[in-house]
């Protein structure tokens, strides 16, 4: 064990760490740049890429002065950055948050800038700058900004985004990785050889876990995006395309496929008298319905308005009896009733046939008196287009 940690510290080590955190890192500036030309310049993606080119800053040791306050003060710019990049990936940043964000990176600024002064010895009376290991002490300026911002953090971010425990672990590597630097720094004496190499360790697990967040949200939009393009936002049912696209799937595997299509009773009543709020929690209880009837043995859908179609696609189904109990649930369950057309599709007649017909038969259901079901027959189809 003694033999990895002096390997983690030599030369070799070193860049091996240095080489993969470099390589993370470039991947996530990769892909924010992406993501950020993608998502109309989405601010987390501009807060994360800046992150990133900070951070390589905070690995360097510059000569001189500005040895310590070039890293501290990029370091924690950096990890101020990238956790509002964080909580911008999940909510919209309030003016309250983009106040936060300017006061801390005011107040890191400030204390690199301390830092700065201190190791410059211009609050020396411009003599000999502090040793680092005894006069600056172990928590300089710059440090006490960071044990104040580190525990500011979690309690901040970690309430208003998902990822909760992989965000924490960031942080709490970051953290640790940190301290670790900053007990180097300030540590008279050599410390054992495990502690800097954890440090390097922690700090390397950090940016590996920053690109695992960013992908797994990535993943995350990619999906909330095809969802919305499949489904009815209001009733959580697939739309007119997605439904015929999946029901047409069915025929085409030769399953028995036979269409429910389903009004809702005096809906334009309901909605001009007790308002669109009342009309919607209508809508949704009958497609809840719906949705759990055919669970199993087809698929729902919205075809359009109150219009809500649905498809039985499973062997030995009986679609005029689901339709039945759909309409009895939903005047038992609900303040509204509905108008039920069935029509079974075959090899010959498409299920957009089926659709139109099963639609016709939902017509007769509305015209001779609501609140029914009706199975397609072609001469009860004409007789209700007569009407």
């Amino acid at each position: 064990m003694t033999a990895a940690f002096e390997w983690i510290l030599s030369p070799a080590g070193r860049i091996t760490c240095a080489a993969s955190a470099l390589t993370v890192a470039g991947l996530l500036i990769f892909m924010s740049v992406l993501q950020w030309r993608m998502n109309r310049r989405h601010a987390a993606y501009r807060l994360l890429i800046v992150a990133l080119l900070l951070a390589p800053a905070s690995w360097i040791e510059p000569a001189g002065a500005a040895r310590d306050a070039v890293s501290a003060g990029a370091g924690l710019l950096s990890f101020i950055l990238v956790n509002f990049a964080v909580l911008a990936l999940y909510v919209t940043l309030r003016r309250g948050d983009k106040w936060m964000l300017a006061a801390l990176t005011v107040l890191a600024s400030g204390a690199a800038a301390a830092q700065f002064g201190l190791d410059a010895g211009w609050f020396n009376g411009g003599g000999q700058a502090p040793d680092a290991a005894g006069e600056a002490g172990v928590f300089r300026p710059v440090d006490l900004i960071f044990l104040v911002i580190s525990g500011l953090m979690p309690a901040y971010i970690l309430p208003r985004i998902g990822q909760k425990a992989k965000v924490a672990a960031a942080q709490a590597f970051h953290f640790l990785g940190r301290l670790i630097a900053i007990a180097e720094t300030g540590s008279g004496s050599a410390l054992p050889a495990w502690i800097p190499a954890a440090g390097l360790l922690l700090m390397t697990f950090y940016y590996h876990l920053l690109f695992f967040i960013l992908f797994r949200r990535t993943l995350e939009r990619m999906q909330s995006v095809y969802i919305s393009s499949i489904k009815d936002g209001l009733t959580g049912l697939y739309n007119r395309r997605h439904f015929l696209k999946k029901t047409n799937r069915y025929a085409g595997l030769g399953l028995p496929v036979s269409i429910l299509f389903c009004d809702i009773d005096n809906f334009k009543k309901l909605n001009d008298t007790q308002g669109h709020h009342a009309a919607d929690e209508a809508l949704k209880k009958v497609a809840a319905i719906l949705s759990e009837e055919v669970s199993g043995v087809g698929t729902a859908g919205r075809f359009g308005g109150e219009e809500l179609v649905a498809s039985i696609a499973r062997p030995g189904a009986d679609p005029a009896a689901i339709a039945e109990t759909i309409r009895q649930r939903v005047e038992r369950e609900t303040t509204v009733t509905v108008s039920v057309g069935v029509c079974p599709a075959g090899a010959d007649l498409s299920v957009e046939d089926a659709m139109r017909r099963a639609d016709e038969a939902m017509y007769i259901s509305k015209t001779t008196g609501k609140n029914k079901v009706t199975v397609h027959r072609p001469s009860a189809a004409a007789a209700g287009q007569k009407q």
